[in-house]
Order: C-alpha cells, then sequence, then structure tokens
C-alpha cells in the first residue's frame, strides 16, 4: 500500500432554473432570482489502491433514489464500488424540493441532469488526485445555534416557541458547539518539482467542514436560490486560502438545532443574518489550522448497511385524529397540522411495518465519517463522537437519502415539530448509532 495520501477536489455549479419551487417550508415558494449560487463540492481520496468519494451539496436532502443514479454512473465509469460514495446534503431551505410527492411538483428534468452533474464532479475530481497531506483539529463556536426545543411552563414541549416568550421555562436539550475540519493541503504551485515530498504540502486546497446548525435562517419570505450562512463560510475561507478552494460543508446532528436564541432581543434571521453567521463560523476554521494534526495514511475504507427500520406504529386514538384535522375547515390545508396528518395517513395506508435505509461508515486514517440520511437530533452527535474508536469522528447527516426527522426516545415521546413529525419507531435513532459504529 502506498505511504502518501491523494486528493482531488472539484466545484460545480447546480443552480436550477429560475421558478422552481423552493423546499422547506409549507407555503409555495417559486424561485425568482439567485443570491448565490448552488454548488456541489466534491472530494475523492486515494490511498494505494483504494478510492472513497465526497460530495457535499447545498440541497435540502438527498433522496436515495438520487444517490442510486450518481452511484450507477460512477461504478460504470470508474468502477467505484457504491458504498465508496457518500453524497450529502446542506439543508438549505433556499434550494429547489427534491422528493416527488411534495405539496409542488419535482422539477424532474433538473433531478436527471443533476444526476450527471454530481456524477461528472466526482469523475473530474479523480481525474484531478495529486499527492496531499490530510491535517483534521477541532474547534468551538458557541454564539450562533441553539436548541430549539422548549420545556413550557404548563409542562409542554415547543418548537421555536418565539422570541422573548413569557412562558418559556428552560430549554430541552443540549447543543453542539464543536467545530470539525479536515484540511487537504497539497504543494504550492512554486514548488511542484517537490509535489511528493509531505514536508512541501502547505497549500490548503480543499477544506471539509462540520458544523451542525439547521440551514433555515433566510426564513419562509425568501423567493431566492442560495447556500445560505455556509455561502459566507466559503467566501471568508476563499478570501484567506484562495478562490480556487473546495469547501465541502457536511452538516451535523441539527434536527433540534437552529440559530434562534429566544432569550435574544436583536433580530435574526435573513441574509444579514446568514453572513454574520458563515463569518464567524469560518474564524474558528482559521484558527484551527494552528493545532490541526495530521492523518496518517493507514487507512481508507468505506462500509454501508441497509437496515429495516419500524416505520412509526399508529394507535386508534392517532388515526382519529388525524381524519379530524383533515376535515376542519378551519384549518388551511398547507398549516402543518394537515401536513402531517395526510402523511402520516398516507403512510399507514401503505401497510408496509418496516423500510430499508441504509447508513454508511467512512475511515480516512484516524477519521470516521458516519453518514445518516436524517434529520438526526443533536445528542446522538454528541454520543457518537464520544463513542467512536478513532480519535476523530464527524458525524454527517443527510447523507445518501432522506428518512425525516430522527428523534431521541424522549423527545419522541415529547412530541412538539420533530416528535409528530417523525416517521419511525421510538427506538430508530438508536439502531442507527449502533450500526455505524459496529461498522467501524
Amino acid at each position: 500500500m502506498s505511504d502518501l495520501w491523494y486528493a482531488g477536489s472539484v466545484v460545480v455549479d447546480i443552480t436550477p432554473p429560475l421558478g422552481v419551487y423552493l423546499a422547506g417550508h409549507f407555503n409555495a415558494r417559486q424561485a425568482n432570482g439567485i443570491h448565490d449560487p448552488l454548488t456541489a463540492q466534491a472530494l475523492v481520496f486515494a490511498l494505494g489502491e483504494e478510492r472513497l468519494a465526497l460530495v457535499g451539496c447545498d440541497l435540502i436532502g438527498i433522496p436515495g433514489e438520487l444517490t442510486s443514479l450518481v452511484r450507477e454512473r460512477l461504478q460504470a465509469a470508474l468502477g467505484l464500488p457504491p458504498e465508496r460514495l457518500m453524497l450529502f446534503a446542506t439543508h438549505t431551505h433556499a434550494g429547489p424540493i427534491m422528493n416527488a410527492g411534495w405539496s409542488e411538483p419535482r422539477d424532474e428534468a433538473y433531478f436527471h441532469d443533476l444526476a450527471a452533474r454530481l456524477a461528472g464532479a466526482v469523475i473530474a475530481a479523480a481525474g484531478s488526485l495529486r499527492p496531499a497531506t490530510l491535517r483534521v483539529g477541532w474547534g468551538h463556536e458557541d454564539r450562533i445555534s441553539y436548541n430549539r426545543r422548549y420545556l413550557m411552563k404548563d409542562g409542554s414541549i415547543r418548537t421555536n416557541p418565539g422570541v422573548g416568550n413569557p412562558e418559556i421555562s428552560r430549554v430541552d436539550g443540549p447543543k453542539d458547539p464543536t467545530v470539525g475540519a479536515l484540511f487537504v493541503l497539497g504543494a504550492p504551485a512554486s514548488s511542484r518539482q517537490a509535489v511528493d515530498d509531505p514536508e512541501t504540502h502547505t497549500e490548503v486546497q480543499a477544506l471539509l467542514v462540520n458544523f451542525a446548525c439547521h440551514l433555515d435562517v433566510l426564513g419562509n419570505g425568501n423567493f431566492l436560490f442560495s447556500a445560505d450562512y455556509p455561502y459566507a463560510l466559503r467566501q471568508t475561507l476563499q478570501a484567506a486560502y484562495g478562490k480556487s478552494l473546495v469547501i465541502p460543508f457536511a452538516n451535523g446532528p441539527c434536527g433540534n438545532i437552529n440559530h434562534i436564541d429566544v432569550f435574544a432581543t436583536r433580530r435574526q434571521g435573513g441574509f444579514d443574518h446568514a453572513r454574520m453567521m458563515g463569518m464567524m463560523l469560518a474564524g474558528e476554521v482559521l484558527k484551527i489550522e494552528r493545532d490541526a494534526v495530521p492523518l496518517e495514511p493507514t487507512a481508507l475504507t468505506s462500509q454501508s448497511r441497509v437496515l429495516d427500520l419500524e416505520r412509526r406504529p399508529y394507535s386508534a386514538e392517532e388515526l382519529a385524529e388525524f381524519e379530524r384535522l383533515l376535515a376542519d375547515d378551519r384549518i388551511p390545508d398547507r398549516a402543518y397540522p394537515k401536513v402531517r396528518a395526510r402523511t402520516h395517513l398516507a403512510r399507514h395506508e401503505q401497510g408496509q411495518a418496516s423500510e430499508p435505509i441504509e447508513v454508511q461508515t467512512m475511515r480516512l486514517g484516524d477519521l470516521a465519517l458516519f453518514g445518516i440520511p436524517a434529520e438526526y437530533f443533536v445528542e446522538y452527535g454528541l454520543q457518537l463522537r464520544e463513542r467512536s474508536s478513532t480519535p476523530h469522528a464527524f458525524v454527517v447527516e443527510l447523507a445518501n437519502d432522506y428518512m425525516g426527522y430522527v428523534p431521541t426516545p424522549e423527545a419522541f415521546d415529547g412530541g412538539a415539530y420533530e416528535g409528530t413529525s417523525a416517521r419511525y419507531a421510538r427506538e430508530t435513532g438508536d439502531v442507527m448509532a449502533a450500526a455505524v459504529l459496529e461498522m467501524l
């Protein structure tokens, strides 16, 4: 086996045409402009004969159908085994609808063109493989993300109860201020003759950033395509390292984390707030580089496992309540209670007790990457990093598929938006965590 990492990186524009419906809210929003382009940021790593690919996409989620299409193309073009690709979404709410069957139609022409673009990005990154040094480091940024579930004075749990709400008793869960960064360094242009010498690898060519916070800073009044706060993160880092820097943003488990501090008095949201968040996060990444440690080229592996996950069971009382909500003319059709009722009734009527869902574990030396296809709760991110047998671990949500919210059992029982939205059984999050750790 080679004793040297190789890496290649590419960015491609995946911005849809104007008029495509935006995802992530209950109101219909057709994009009428571009604040900043949506991108796919691809990294390919090689060690000896082994290769694996990561592609971070400025999208709300990654349907399993899309992952399958891209993997088929890459297996044909590069011989890349399916489990060697991880596609993950940043979860921007200013990108296109990705799942068919939503309230508005998915743009099918764009969807299939997207599969070709993503596969092309990996092929191009694989064609640019060069000797590299990998360094990983950790930082702390606790001023831009907050748990969004709160215990109210009446004993109930509410999601986003409103800034300054006097009925809030306390926050109902932790947050994760940890910032992970993987630096991919190569030889600068002035020393390409020494490119095979790791000591000359001083130029940052790509940067994988892992941080947990919802990308919904722009809100449901925004009609512009945007990568949300990772756009400002990238702009700031490119100003420091160069415009060619490739920066996949791997969102950590943030099913119950967003940008709103309910105890603050300042305005929170919009492009100005997203810019501030991205710049603050970039500032922490810049500090991380100083103490980042090398990843020795000892292992480059990837495994995936398809779990037969139990669907959420419904009681007779719950089904009757769904029917009552749908029959209530006072509730708008697009309001969350009716959307939730329709979704759960449709799943109940399908009659499936379980569903196959893929989870994934990758390893680059002492760094593990856990790919989870859900809006995973932050508690799981904290647990997986602590329980990983590797010194370093990035937990990447919305990887390879989309299964909605996966809360902790306690949050499942507590209800509120995430608990009542969950489509799978109470213990699903624990089952997935155990599976990715076992593969590692």
